[in-house]
């Protein structure tokens, strides 16, 4: 069982009136107690009937070879996340900016999944076209933060509501990130003046 995991399990022992640990805040009624599970997880138990805390990836669970989306858009997710946390703890700007490229290949085939959800596509949509306005700048570290968090979170809650999405798209715009494609006449224009040299 990892340090975060008992640090909540202690904290739910101590704290009154008694919430489960599955981030809906949703109160327990009566006597809670927790247990580490062999598995590695959480087990709630109110009133004499057990909750299993569930992690997203066991939640969302496939067989090998089944087809489904959402299990590929969170092994993709996964990804993104781990190379967003390499380029936060890079050593220097150019490193960080290796494992931003890795996340940018990726948003073309998280996009292939937008039918998870309006939320879903219209973040991974807006981010690629905030990686294509910056064309090649690297991200600062705050737009690499809200980057890493809007991700995550979006790991954690795939299924997003359109609303939720938008909110997520005017904090990248807060933090500098241009989300809005680029002008055809911008493209047209750059287009020739390379032709033309």
């Amino acid at each position: 069982m990892s340090e975060t995991q008992i640090s909540i399990a202690k904290k739910l022992r101590l704290s009154d009136p008694r919430r489960l640990p599955d981030e809906t805040a949703t109160l327990a009624v009566g006597r809670t107690e927790l247990t580490p599970t062999s598995d590695g997880e959480i087990s709630v138990e109110t009133q004499g009937a057990t909750l299993r805390v569930i992690e997203i990836d066991r939640l969302y669970e496939a067989p090998p070879g089944t087809p489904s989306q959402i299990v590929r858009a969170l092994e993709l997710l996964k990804q993104v996340s781990d190379n967003l946390e390499d380029a936060k703890r890079a050593s220097n700007r150019m490193e960080a900016d290796r494992f931003v490229q890795r996340v940018q290949l990726a948003l073309p085939k998280l996009f292939a999944y937008r039918s998870i959800g309006d939320g879903f596509g219209v973040i991974i949509n807006s981010l690629h076209f905030a990686f294509t306005n910056l064309r090649g700048t690297p991200l600062t570290a705050e737009q690499l933060n809200v980057v890493w968090r809007v991700l995550r979170e979006l790991r954690m809650r795939p299924v997003v509501p359109l609303e939720q999405g938008i909110q997520r798209i005017e904090e990248f715009e807060e933090h500098g990130l241009e989300v809005d494609p680029a002008d055809l006449g911008d493209l047209l224009e750059d287009r020739e003046s390379s032709e033309n040299e």
